[in-house]
């Protein structure tokens, strides 16, 4: 507005973007284990990386860079080197089979096709016997696969016949229960079709999820409270800001909550306190769940929804 007056970042601080903060962020300063790539601006913290020869994944994180494998195990040859964010990457050999055992597995390939055809051939050529009496001879004046063809034409024609056949006694079959009478001259029922039932399969992202109260005696804002453990260590690392911009949290927000220890949980249990605070009565545990569904993080969800009941937090409400 029109009383407010900007001022440079003082030196050790900086902020990223425009906002409404009253002051800057204090600057990061490396631990041990790292190296400084670049130093801090007024517009840009500290920027940090393990030393070499050890690594720390972006996707978790980092309380201490850990230590790259030195070489690559018996059997495997180096696919990338280690880098700060990256430990050694090994996998087998590209030519994984040498030319010999290339052609000798074409070889049984062939040879197993051709045995497999034969067996086909003989078999057809048995059933034919028994059912065609003299027309097996018919085989021999047929190529071998003009011949299975035949063959294959004949059982498809047949099975039809037969599923035809066993319609029509169906059909006759049920004309003749109808009609015969009871000891009273009433009409014999036909029994009841079973309908097949299919066991429900839950699914964490489906709509309709079972919607989780408090253990009964317990203070629900409490409870809450104690469920962000839960979600913090559950949530993966990647998905934290886009979780907080989905509870509706502004990004000044979500950097307040980053001026924690940005290596450990503290930021997300802070970024959740927001929320609650924002929320008032209206924050539950349920919309924490239906939010993370709504990200397509339902797999997640799920088994923080397990989580809870195993640790007698809460209970599926009874409808």
């Amino acid at each position: 507005n029109g009383s407010s007056k900007c001022l440079p970042c003082k030196e050790d601080e900086y902020i990223e973007y425009p906002n409404d903060f009253s002051k800057c962020l204090g600057c990061r300063t490396c631990r041990e284990d790292q190296v400084q790539l670049s130093p801090c601006k007024a517009t840009k913290d500290t920027q940090c990386a393990c030393k070499n020869g050890t690594f720390c994944s972006p996707d978790h994180p980092c309380e201490m860079c850990q230590k790259c494998q030195a070489r690559c195990p018996e059997g495997e040859v180096e696919r990338a080197p280690c880098t700060p964010h990256s430990d050694l990457q090994c996998g087998p050999p590209t030519d994984a089979f040498p030319s010999s055992q290339r052609n000798m597995i074409v070889i049984l390939v062939v040879v197993l096709t051709a045995v497999f055809v034969s067996a086909i051939c003989l078999y057809l050529c048995f059933c034919n016997h028994r059912s065609h009496g003299g027309d097996w001879l018919v085989s021999l004046r047929f190529p071998p696969q003009d011949y299975i063809m035949l063959q294959l034409r004949r059982c498809a024609r047949g099975s039809r016949e037969r599923q035809d056949n066993n319609h029509n006694e169906r059909v006759i079959r049920d004309q003749q229960q109808e009609l015969l009478p009871t000891a009273s001259g009433s009409v014999v029922p036909s029994a009841p079709v079973l309908e097949e039932v299919v066991p429900g399969v839950s699914h964490p992202g489906v709509k309709g999820r079972k919607k989780l109260v408090p253990a009964q005696g317990e203070d629900p804002v409490i409870l809450l409270r104690r469920s962000f453990d839960v979600f913090a260590r559950e949530v993966p690392y990647k998905d934290w800001k886009r979780y907080g911009r989905a509870l509706d949290l502004l990004e000044n927000d979500i950097a307040l909550a980053e001026m924690n220890d940005k290596y450990s949980l503290e930021p997300f249990f802070q970024m959740l306190n927001t929320w609650q605070n924002r929320q008032g009565m209206k924050a539950s545990v349920n919309m924490l769940l239906e939010t993370l569904d709504r990200i397509d993080l339902g797999g997640v969800a799920g088994d923080i929804s397990f989580r809870l009941i195993q640790q007698g937090f809460y209970q599926y409400e009874v409808s």
